[in-house]
């Protein structure tokens, strides 16, 4: 009888806050776990952020280091050790080049089409890495058709090798509850709602100037989200320090608790994304029966369906004349909402996870 495979899993996102890729990785662990998947999340030596929770995870410390070093340098050691069948799989990051065993995911390829919008020393490291690891991986995993045919496309790797494992909504954010008051996180304001990272891509410079575009001056707007280093600042860095409209607000990170709230009580969400691997605030949204607009670029199409309302992203006034007829038409909304469910039934952390189980055990 062969022997099972030993799945490890690269554990390095459980010392890093919950952006969308780490989550991405702590909910298909989650969703293994359900599945009664038998695997080892190992992890640099140090604290894990108190944002998981980890108790279900047999989790094991190893090596010196932390970060690219570990997981480059240190976390390969590990593997010359193993006798037997043994992958790594890597949901997040480059994955170590020198382990063969391995599954890689690579979200997208924004360092390669857009290497404007990352430090200098993040662009080129990927640009030379994920290649390498990509091509030395036995699977690569991505989150959406887009961009696996980006992929394709730039990094030369054939189709088959490459599998779509969708993101889909946290736990969180689909339980039902009971009425909840409408003076939950203390807000009055009509407002429209975003969350993202701060980043370049997310395209805020435009969605300000579309919102100076409104003439309803009671419609504010939230913006849910945290800077990473990992990004230029500039002109987004300039907006936040100088925009003093009392009608913007910069909340910064929020618990999940009180991005449910914020989610619940918009008028509407806007996602005016330049690029995206996936993209999971509009599905959090439809989750939350938030109505959406979002950029009309192609994977928004692949993700959200009928299920939103699109808008150039480059167009300030479309962006504007989108949100004041969603604002206003509370029939649209109605119509947007049960789309929203609908379109949700495409993505489940379960059935992601089952997929993943599959092509390991196809390995």
């Amino acid at each position: 009888m062969m022997k099972e495979k030993r799945i490890y899993i690269n554990g390095r996102f459980l010392q890093q806050v919950p952006t969308g890729v780490n989550r991405y990785a702590y909910e298909l662990c989650k969703a293994l776990t359900i599945l009664k998947v038998n695997f080892v999340i190992i992890c640099p030596k140090g604290k894990l952020c108190d944002s998981y929770e980890v108790d279900d995870f047999n989790i094991i410390h190893w090596g010196i280091g932390h970060s690219h070093f570990w997981e480059q340098c240190v976390l390969p050691f590990f593997f010359l050790q193993q006798k037997g069948k043994s992958i790594l799989v890597n949901f997040t990051g480059i994955g170590p080049v020198l382990v063969k065993n391995k599954i890689v995911t690579i979200h997208d390829l924004a360092f390669m089409f857009h290497p404007q919008w990352y430090s200098k020393t993040y662009a080129s490291f990927y640009r030379i890495l994920t290649p390498l690891s990509a091509k030395t991986a036995l699977k690569v995993l991505t989150v959406s058709n887009f961009s696996k045919s980006e992929i394709i496309r730039m990094l030369h790797i054939g189709d088959r090798k490459i599998e779509v494992v969708y993101n889909a909504v946290p736990p969180c954010l689909m339980e039902e509850e009971p009425e909840y008051s409408s003076t939950e996180n203390n807000i009055s304001d009509k407002y429209v709602l975003v969350v993202s990272s701060i980043d370049p891509r997310k395209n805020f410079e435009r969605l300000l100037k579309a919102f100076r575009y409104l003439e309803d001056t009671d419609l504010h707007l939230y913006i849910v989200g945290g800077w990473n280093a990992i990004y230029t600042s500039g002109s987004i860095q300039n907006e936040m320090d100088v925009c003093e409209n009392p009608r913007i607000h910069w909340l910064g990170r929020v618990s999940d608790e009180e991005l449910k709230s914020y989610y619940r009580q918009a008028a509407c969400f806007v996602y005016p994304s330049l690029y995206e691997g996936f993209g999971i605030p509009p599905i959090e949204a439809m989750a939350m029966n938030c109505p959406a607009i979002v950029s009309d670029i192609p994977v928004l199409r692949e993700v959200c369906g009928s299920a939103a309302i699109y808008v150039n992203p480059y167009n300030e006034k479309e962006m504007a004349v989108e949100i004041k007829r969603l604002c206003g038409d509370e029939n649209l909304k109605e119509e947007m909402k049960l789309r929203g469910k609908k379109q949700l039934e495409n993505y489940s952390w379960i059935k992601s996870a089952g997929k993943l189980y599959s092509i390991i055990n196809s390995l």
